[in-house]
C-alpha cells in the first residue's frame, strides 16, 4: 500500500479545518465582546458579601471590601515559571478556610515574583518566615478589585476542572475574575471583522478548489441517411 502526501492548494484553504476554527473563534469572541461592552457601560460596584449573596447580572464589576490570601492561591506554570495566579477572594473579615465563591486571576509581575519567592523559600521554617516578612504587603490584602467575570468563550472548562480538583474549598458555581480587565468595543469590532474576513476567504478558497462537474456526454445519435 502506498502512502501519498495530500496536496493542498495555496492560500487560506491550506489551513484546512484550522482556518474555519480560527474564523469561528474570532466571530464568537467578537460578538461576545460587543455584547459585554454594550451591556456593561460602567463597572458595577458591589461588596464581595453582596455579590456572593446574590450574583448580579453583570460581567464588569468592582468588588469592594475584598480580602485576598496569597498563601491559599493556586497557579499555572509555563517553562518552570508562574504564568497566572488564582487567589481566593472572601468578604472582609471572613475567616480563612471558609468556602470560596470568587477567584482573582492575575498576572501581576510583583505578585508573581512574591509567590515564586515564597515557593522557593518553603523548604525550611526560617526561610519561609523571612520570605513572608519580605512580602507581607502582598500575602494578606484587603482592597477593592475590579475586572471582568469569565464567561462564554473566555471560560476555560479544563482550567475550572483543575481548580475544582484542588483543595481550595471552592463553591460549585465559583467565578473567576480577570484582574483589571475591561470591555473593549473597538477591539471586539476588529475581532468580529477579522472573523468575517477569514471566513470569507476560507469559503472563497474552498469554492475555487472544488473541481467543476464534467459536462454530460453527448447523446449518441444515429447516423443520417
Amino acid at each position: 500500500m502506498k502512502i501519498r502526501l495530500q496536496k493542498h492548494p495555496r492560500g487560506f484553504i491550506s489551513l484546512g479545518c484550522l482556518g474555519y476554527l480560527i474564523a469561528i473563534g474570532l466571530l464568537w469572541g467578537g460578538c461576545q465582546g460587543i455584547y459585554t461592552a454594550l451591556k456593561n457601560r460602567q463597572p458595577l460596584e458591589i461588596t464581595v458579601a453582596d455579590y456572593i449573596a446574590k450574583k448580579p447580572n453583570a460581567e464588569w464589576v468592582t468588588l469592594k471590601e475584598a480580602q485576598l490570601n496569597l498563601l491559599e492561591a493556586a497557579h499555572k506554570g509555563r517553562s518552570g515559571n508562574i504564568s497566572e495566579i488564582f487567589i481566593p477572594v472572601r468578604p472582609k473579615g471572613q475567616t480563612e478556610g471558609s468556602q470560596v465563591h470568587i477567584l482573582l486571576s492575575t498576572k501581576d509581575k510583583d505578585i508573581v515574583a512574591a509567590l515564586e519567592d515564597l515557593n522557593r523559600s518553603s523548604g525550611n521554617m526560617k526561610d519561609a518566615l523571612e520570605a513572608a516578612a519580605r512580602h507581607k504587603d502582598k500575602i494578606f490584602v484587603q482592597r477593592d478589585i475590579s475586572g471582568l467575570i469569565r464567561f462564554g468563550i473566555d471560560s476555560d472548562s479544563k482550567t475550572r476542572d483543575k481548580l475544582a480538583a484542588l483543595d481550595m474549598k471552592l463553591a460549585p458555581e465559583f467565578v473567576i475574575l480577570n484582574d483589571g480587565a475591561a470591555p473593549s468595543l473597538t477591539g471586539s469590532l476588529f475581532m468580529l471583522g477579522g472573523g468575517v474576513l477569514v471566513g470569507f476567504f476560507m469559503l472563497r478558497s474552498a469554492a475555487k478548489s472544488t473541481p467543476a462537474s464534467p459536462p454530460p456526454p453527448a447523446p449518441n445519435l444515429p447516423p443520417r441517411a
